[in-house]
């Protein structure tokens, strides 16, 4: 080579460079900020997600069919869906692959662009794997290879991917470069830089691509100026083209400082690189038009000098300096990296983002339609529900009134009956009580004056009488009292009937029937009630003394008692008493007195004759005191006396017997009217039902109607996001 040589480094083209860098107008921000607008509208999406999960979650509980199972599971897997979509755009990144024959500078342009010499370069093939430079959070670089997980040092990279190394990787294995961001505006804006092993050293072509390539936003082909683009290469750019979809792809004539040895043929020899060059972009693989071709897709450039303009390093700058015409290849470079940024930039959004945000869109336009559809059918069954509350309410009201007026004249009809029935027990036990002494001649027991038998005699005499008047209580009042019961019965069901709607509880109600069992009861209990009667059988002579004493002084009670009442005459009580002892004291000088008198006034006689008439009545009395005679006599005490305490209980075994029937009539309609207050009762429960699910509702309405609101909002943002970084025409510079 031949020609002049400049040495001094240009300061002015790489400061102007170095501020371009640094500013932030860069291109490549356009996809660092559509990268944190997607992540925080996605991240938006995911609290949305699972604001709606949790709603759909509690709408499943309600058993009205808002949802279905299979909707429900759909929308249960958005979240993990939207998830990956985040995780997938925090990996998303601008990613240019690097490629053409061995030894056309392939790592020099990419170092160049790096703004530092990071990849091994030199004579011959140096390159012998991939190399992918990445961004790192940490302040030292790194390098990962293949099957460790442990990083080495960076210093170690020429003898991991040179290919005079010894320790050589087959030529599809991927080393990656960890480099810190700060050092690195590229990197920094999440640009991942691949460098490939020349296409002539690999038969692997399709391979290499389906590993590295298919991801690829940018494809760069480094072609040495000193030849032309070989067949090899077009055959791999044909590849490419049959697997994506219009690629973005550069040509970089490197090594364009050699010209400056034949400075007469420059122009020749570019035209003729630019006539194949776009007869291959744009002929052949129909990617651009020729203008946009020649003006942004190829360009002459000189890695070396760019590299030698950029590196601040002298110790690895290369050695040889300028050449003439540097300042036109270090603006064509810079040139290419504008052009490349933009392209990159622009093509990631399109390619990286269009597709989260069609799944964005998707996502909130699914969750959209569910949530509307169970805000109508709420809509729908609050209205229907609102419609039953109401009869559930006038039904209620009605339900209330009837068991009021139901129990009101269930208590007349039952105090009705109990009044009729205390007035027939009364009147019929009167007449038994009446009837008594007949009662009582009818029992035939065999009749002792032995006074340690006479007991069980009364015992037997009791227990009989309180069984013949139960007997004959019952056989007169029977028929009488449960046909009143059954009148009353029937009148309770056919009321009850009429309120209740449903044919299992009337059916219910029909089964209950009076107890079969059920009689009134009549316990008089005659062995308590005439416990103190003392019977008196011994022989009295009607004409003595003491008896006709006697009937003097029951004949001036009963006067006395007409007059005024003998149970409140206490005096009258002790003056008899007080005469009946004179009289028994003095008995004898009386009846001697008497004597007396008679025999002074009519002799003796008279007082003889007398004296034979008076005992002929006391010898027929006595004689006629038999056995039989005393047992009539104790049967007509007994029947005096019983009749006198049964007449004080009259009102007792009365009440008791309206008790009685009031008791079992009040039964039968408290099983009755039970089945009504039931009725009430689920009138009731349904009535909160209503309310409850209408509240239920109405909360999954307004619930649905607030992440609705989320959900526009969120479709909203994408619509700006589209139409901010995803429309072409707003997105050129």
């Amino acid at each position: 080579m031949s020609g002049s040589i400049i040495r001094e480094k240009p300061v002015s083209f790489g400061s102007i460079r170095q501020n371009n860098a640094t500013n932030g107008n860069s291109p490549l921000k356009l996809f660092t900020h559509a990268k944190t607008t997607i992540t925080d509208i996605f991240k938006n999406i995911a609290s949305y997600v699972n604001d709606s999960n949790l709603y759909l979650t509690d709408v499943m509980k309600s058993n009205r069919n808002l949802l279905t199972i299979e909707k429900y599971k759909d929308i249960q897997q958005l979240k993990e869906k939207v998830n990956r979509i985040l995780s997938i755009i925090s990996r998303d990144h601008m990613k240019v692959v690097f490629f053409g024959r061995t030894s056309n500078g392939k790592s020099t342009v990419m170092n160049a662009m790096l703004r530092e010499r990071i990849l091994p370069v030199g004579m011959g093939h140096t390159t012998n794997c991939f190399l992918q430079i990445e961004g790192t959070d940490k302040m030292e670089a790194a390098v990962l290879i293949p099957g460790s997980d442990e990083p080495r040092s960076v210093h170690n990279l020429s003898s991991i991917s040179n290919a005079l190394s010894s320790e050589k990787l087959d030529s599809d294995s991927l080393v990656t470069i960890l480099w810190p961001k700060e050092k690195c505006r590229l990197i920094r804006d999440d640009v991942i830089l691949v460098d490939s092993p020349g296409i002539d050293v690999s038969t692997n072509l399709d391979q290499w691509i389906e590993k590295y390539c298919l991801d690829a936003d940018v494809f760069i082909l480094v072609v040495s100026a000193e030849s032309t683009i070989t067949v090899s290469e077009k055959k791999f750019l044909h590849n490419v083209a049959q697997r994506l979809s219009n690629p973005n792809i550069f040509i970089l004539m490197n090594r364009w400082d050699a010209t400056a040895n034949e400075p007469e043929m420059v122009e020749s020899v570019k035209q003729q690189h630019l006539d194949r060059g776009l007869e291959f972009l744009c002929d052949e693989l129909h990617l651009c038009d020729r203008k946009e071709a020649s003006e942004n897709r190829m360009f002459f450039i000189s890695a070396r000098e760019a590299l030698l303009n950029r590196n601040t390093d002298p110790t690895t700058s290369p050695r040889s300096g300028y050449n003439e015409g540097y300042r036109e290849r270090l603006q064509e470079f810079s040139k290419f990296e504008h052009e490349f940024e933009k392209c990159i930039s622009k093509t990631a959004v399109q390619t990286k983002f269009q597709q989260h945000t069609s799944r964005g869109k998707e996502v909130i336009m699914l969750l959209c339609e569910t949530i509307v559809n169970i805000i109508n059918k709420s809509q729908t069954i609050k209205e229907e529900c609102q419609e039953k509350l109401r009869e559930m309410e006038e039904k209620n009201v009605f339900l209330e009134h009837e068991l009021r007026s139901m129990t009101d004249s269930a208590k007349e009809r039952i105090r009705h009956v109990s009044e009729d029935v205390y007035k027939r027990v009364a009147q019929t036990l009167n007449d038994e009580i009446r009837r008594l002494y007949t009662l009582i001649e009818e029992f035939d027991r065999p009749f002792s004056t032995e006074r340690d038998q006479i007991p069980f005699y009364k015992q037997d005499l009791h227990r009989w009488v309180e069984e013949r008047l139960g007997s004959n209580l019952q056989n007169r009042l029977h028929t009488a009292l449960y046909a009143a019961l059954d009148a009353v019965h029937n009148e309770i069901k056919d009321r009850v009937k009429s309120v209740l709607t449903t044919a299992e509880r009337r059916a219910y109600v029909d089964a209950i029937v009076p107890r079969a069992d059920f009689a009134i009861s009549y316990r008089l209990d005659c062995s308590n009630l005439c416990s103190d009667f003392r019977e008196d059988i011994k022989f009295k002579f009607s004409l003595s003394l003491a008896s006709l004493w006697e009937r003097f002084m029951l004949n001036e009670k009963q006067t006395k008692y007409k007059s005024s009442s003998f149970l409140n005459s206490s005096n009258d009580l002790i003056t008899t008493a007080t005469h009946l002892t004179e009289l028994t004291s003095t008995s004898s000088f009386l009846a001697l007195g008497t004597c007396a008198l008679i025999w002074r006034s009519v002799g003796w006689k008279m007082l003889g004759v007398i004296a034979g008439v008076y005992g002929s009545f006391y010898l027929y009395e006595r004689l006629l005191w038999t056995k039989n005679a005393q047992e009539r006599a104790f049967k007509r005490q007994y029947a005096d006396y019983a009749s006198s305490k049964m007449r004080l209980i009259v009102d007792l075994t009365s009440g008791n017997a309206s008790a009685q029937v009031q008791q079992e009539l009040s039964m039968y309609f408290a099983q009755t009217i039970r089945y009504v207050a039931l009725e009430k009762d689920d009138v009731i429960d349904n009535i909160q039902d209503l309310k409850n699910e209408i509240y239920q509702l109405k909360s999954y309405m307004d619930k649905g109607k607030k992440i609705q609101k989320q959900g526009d909002k969120i479709n909203n943002e994408l619509h700006q996001f589209s139409k901010q970084y995803l429309i072409p025409d707003l997105t050129n510079e």
